[in-house]
């Protein structure tokens, strides 16, 4: 949608000349019924009106008994309640601190300020939000109307500096905290919602607003308030690149119709669009092949050079890099250039939900990628492979502390798993866990499962305990890590390393399994005495359950990002294995109760 022309930076003038120029469009003003968000008056044919001129003015007093700020209603439609308190409490605090007078209008017209404002408001898009969230248009309007007559109402004026000062505070509160404050259900993605702990200092944009005076001030102001992190400026440059590529390049990305697998060396008639795709998204220029018996251009041959493209496209989405064109890498090749500059937009939100942690040793296990890392002064020292849990037991995004490790473990099955699966094993075979190495229990009396029946009452889940010991076919391997939460998930081992070669890897009952865990326990209890590679694995090998407290507890973040630019530099995209993607874009992109996006 095309915003309306920005306001020019102003220049000294005479009053003579406003007046002269007031008058000769004065009538052409049309009185219009006030709009029912505002109490300012709207111009409906903003086409007769001259592009405003910004004159050197003194800002305009407000009557704190006339405009109480404590109970003034946001105009904007913000239906989250904590960032419309947020908001509010902001622009009380903000014209206390700023002596009650107007930031943005002085008395003969809008400041540089407002200018400066208008400009990141109208590209609210480059930070991933909407800008139509900000109603920079309608401002802009309203504007127009306010100055129109000369001397402008001091009322109007303070009023619609009010507004202005509304849309900054709620696009600051969704640059510091992020737009969304619910993500996927309270028991799959926890967050701490109406508490949210701000990244900053409290307030920061409000102590920031009342001392700044000019459009530099202005723009640094704004980037202070976001994340800090190397990962939100990359991942911010990656968007801008996808919008200009999306507004410029939507024809040069059509859907490749293909059925079946194209492997390297073939013919076909997807190449040359395969080719313009890979591209366009490297910023590399991949020509055609040429016959070494006829010399002529063999624009359909899908060659070596193309083949390479293709293994990093595949890298690069999580992919085994085959060079084979089949399903999987044909779903994200023919994604289309917005949807995935969508998605970068929507991870750069995910980063802003992230509080501030000052912490230099960290654990981070980003599910859609089934990566595991721990870092050390905010660098990653270890990784490793994991398995998550599947779409419909999925692992929950939270964070916790790892504090203690126990070899050789008992696991005590979850009720879930007792009803959904042991109970119907049971019941089609008596004999089914006879040597699989569990225990089973009635309260606190072990019973044999092959002598029950399993009905009635007898097949109540919650009446029966099923614990597994420590051996090789246990379902948590050799070792678990135990978190503290009350959810049941941790980290461990398991007896299938197998399944550590599929690219998809959402297969757990929610827990989080890994491909290395001796080396992940070694690594843990490097410093700790009596501990090394050849002590883990013994102890691994253990026929009872040890625990050992750690001396040193790792923060543990349990993350869901889609997308991210690497260390090298490589835009990367994952399959979205819980659908959250479509469901939080959907929220993110929704102004007023309308989508501004076809999801």
């Amino acid at each position: 949608m095309k915003q309306p022309s920005l306001l020019p930076v102003y220049k000294h003038t005479t009053w003579a000349l406003l007046l002269l120029m007031l008058a000769s469009c004065h009538k052409d003003l049309t009185q219009v019924q006030q709009s029912p968000k505002t109490v300012l008056p709207v111009v409906t044919d903003t086409t007769a009106l001259p592009s405003p001129v910004l004159l050197a003015g003194k800002s305009v007093l407000i009557d704190s008994f006339k405009y109480p700020l404590d109970k003034r209603k946001l105009l904007l439609p913000v239906k989250d309640a904590y960032q419309n308190r947020k908001v509010q409490q902001k622009i009380q605090g903000f014209y206390i601190a700023n002596g009650y007078k107007t930031k943005w209008l002085d008395d003969v017209g809008p400041n540089a300020l407002y200018t400066a404002l208008a400009e990141e408001l109208s590209h609210a898009d480059r930070y991933g939000l909407s800008p139509e969230e900000y109603d920079i248009r309608e401002l802009d309007h309203l504007l127009q109307s306010v100055y129109r007559v000369q001397p402008p109402t001091a009322d109007l004026i303070v009023e619609l500096d009010m507004q202005i000062t509304e849309a900054f505070f709620l696009f600051t509160t969704h640059l510091t905290e992020g737009k969304l404050t619910r993500a996927a259900g309270s028991n799959i993605w926890i967050r701490n919602n109406n508490n949210n702990i701000a990244r900053k200092t409290p307030d920061l944009d409000v102590q920031m607003l009342a001392g700044i005076a000019t459009p530099g001030q202005l723009a640094e102001m704004i980037r202070r308030v976001q994340p800090a992190s190397e990962r939100y400026g990359r991942l911010q440059r990656a968007l801008e690149e996808y919008r200009a590529l999306e507004k410029t390049n939507t024809a040069a990305f059509p859907v490749i119709p293909v059925t079946e697998k194209i492997k390297p060396d073939e013919r076909h008639a997807a190449i040359p669009v395969l080719r313009r795709k890979l591209s366009l998204t490297d910023l590399k220029i991949y020509t055609m092949p040429v016959d070494t018996t006829t010399g002529m251009v063999d624009s359909l041959l899908y060659d070596a050079e193309l083949v390479s493209a293709v293994k990093w496209f595949q890298l690069r989405h999580g992919l085994t890099p085959d060079g084979i064109v089949g399903e999987r890498t044909l779903r994200f090749l023919n994604q289309p250039l917005k949807e995935k500059a969508d998605i970068l937009a929507l991870n750069l939100e995910r980063i802003r939900w992230i509080p501030e942690r000052n912490e230099n040793s960290y654990i981070r296990v980003n599910v859609p990628e089934y990566m595991l890392r721990i870092y050390e002064n905010q660098k990653p020292e270890l990784e490793m492979k994991v398995i998550v849990g599947a779409p419909n037991k999925a692992t929950p995004i939270f964070d916790d502390v790892l504090k203690n490790i126990v070899f050789s473990p008992t696991w005590t099955v979850p009720t879930s798993i007792i009803r959904e699966e042991i109970i119907p094993h049971l019941k089609k075979d008596p004999q089914y866990y006879a040597e699989k190495n569990y225990t089973f229990y009635r309260g606190d009396v072990a019973i044999d499962p092959s002598t029950e029946v399993w009905e009635g009452e007898n097949a109540n889940p919650y009446q029966i305990r099923v614990v597994q010991q420590p051996g090789a076919d246990n379902s948590l391997g050799r070792v678990k890590f135990l978190l503290t939460n009350d959810m049941s998930i941790y980290l461990h081992d398991t007896p299938n390393h197998r399944l550590f070669n599929k690219d998809y890897r959402a297969l757990s009952h929610g827990c989080v399994r890994l491909d290395e865990p001796a080396r992940f326990a070694a690594y843990l209890l490097r410093n700790q005495p009596g501990w090394s590679m050849a002590s883990v694995q013994k102890a691994m090998d253990g026929n009872a359950p040890a625990g050992i407290p750690l001396k040193k507890q790792y923060p543990v973040h349990l993350e869901y990002f889609t997308a991210w630019v690497d260390d090298n530099g490589l835009i990367n995209f994952r399959e979205d294995i819980y659908g959250f993607d479509k469901q939080q874009l959907r929220e993110l992109y929704t102004v007023g109760g309308s989508s501004v996006v076809g999801l």
